[in-house]
């Protein structure tokens, strides 16, 4: 590819690094290549001239006319990259019953590399794990505001805690319009590289538009609440942790095993308590533990060890899924709510804008500005 080319996508990852959720640069360059596998140069343009807030074809269109194509062969190249995944659609719904399609850019994560489903290759997950661990691991957990967050499993909720609503799983497929089930990205990189546990492929949920983006996108089916319960159910006795999107009405749910690279790169942090969002933890009776060790083979965060034959939870690294909680057969590990709640913003929209406010305060703190 000539400079021309090359140039386009640095600055398609200069543009991206404005995000919310940024697209920082490396040395090596790994970044670029990425952005390769998602975007034509033609597309890297047009995805330089668009806005993280979803706007209608018109908008676009002003800023990319001069390329040369008609509104409606921009409309065909903005479905095009959005069945690749490179970048996101909304619907905006109007008072005449009708609904107006909006675009919009995407983070990597959660985002572009989670619509790759169908796409993923070998080569793009190594490219992905490189570029987490030169730049977006430190990226994506700057704030300290993670993008999902973890609601314990229904067995381990004792009778006398109250769950507020938001914690409440069902309340969120009970709500939903429209319900779409994918297979786990994660999972099937791990896959690739012949790394994959054993646990169930198909447990990624999507709500309402976002469901619909997922069929639209080839790597989602619709399924009914009475599917979508039963399918939750089987993924909490596999022991899977349970996350929805950070907001009081999430777009999606994950259902996380080992080979999710959110929790594995959590784990990497020096304080990966920190970028944890849950309002329980667990506690062990020392007089009840018999030092099993059933709970290790549970806990997806490696939080537990055996110590004098008593099982021991290290509490930087325990999310409160519940799991080590249901699997003990002496029950002699409790989930405890912690006694500062905290409560999700109300959308992901929310959340992002809370994301760019902390991201502002901390500029402000390096230059030293109050």
């Amino acid at each position: 590819m000539n400079q021309a080319g090359t140039d386009i996508y640095r600055k398609l990852q200069q543009h991206l690094d404005t995000l919310p959720i940024g697209y920082p640069a490396t040395e090596s360059g790994i970044e670029i290549r990425i952005l390769k596998f998602l975007f034509s140069p033609t597309e890297a343009e047009i995805a330089l001239n668009m806005r993280f807030i979803p706007e209608p074809i018109k908008n676009i269109y002003r800023r990319v006319k001069r390329l040369g194509m008609t509104i409606g062969e921009l409309e065909e190249m903005l479905e095009t990259m959005f069945i690749k995944g490179s970048i996101r659609k909304a619907r905006l719904e109007k008072g005449d019953g009708t609904e107006e399609i909006l675009y919009q850019n995407s983070p990597l994560a959660v985002g572009m590399f989670e619509y790759q489903v169908n796409r993923i290759t070998k080569e793009f997950y190594e490219d992905f794990e490189q570029y987490m661990e030169e730049a977006f691991r430190d990226e994506f957990s700057s704030t300290k505001i993670n993008q999902l967050r973890t609601i314990p499993i229904e067995k381990s909720i004792s009778p006398e805690h109250h769950i507020a609503t938001y914690d409440e799983l069902n309340n969120i497929f009970e709500d939903a319009k429209q319900i779409a089930v994918s297979s786990c990205i994660c999972h099937k990189a791990y896959d690739l590289l012949d790394k994959s546990c054993n646990s169930m492929s198909e447990r990624c949920f999507t709500v309402n538009s976002s469901a619909l983006n997922a069929v639209n996108r080839g790597y989602g089916r619709f399924i009914t609440k009475e599917e979508a319960f039963s399918i939750l159910k089987r993924a909490q006795e596999e022991g899977l942790v349970i996350q929805p999107g950070n907001a009081k009405h999430p777009s999606y749910i994950c259902c996380c095993c080992s080979c999710c690279d959110l929790l594995s790169n959590i784990k990497k942090l020096d304080r990966p308590w920190e970028l944890i969002t849950s309002n329980y933890y667990t506690e062990v009776d020392s007089d009840l533990c018999i030092g099993c060790e059933t709970c290790l083979e549970r806990c997806k965060m490696d939080a537990i060890h055996i110590e004098n034959d008593v099982a021991l939870i290290d509490k930087l690294l325990c999310i409160g899924c519940g799991n080590c909680v249901v699997s003990c057969p002496e029950e002699a590990i409790k989930l405890k709510k912690k006694d500062k709640e905290v409560i999700p913003p109300d959308d992901s929209t929310h959340l992002f804008l809370k994301i760019m406010d902390k991201k502002a305060e901390l500029r402000r703190k390096e230059k030293g500005i109050e």
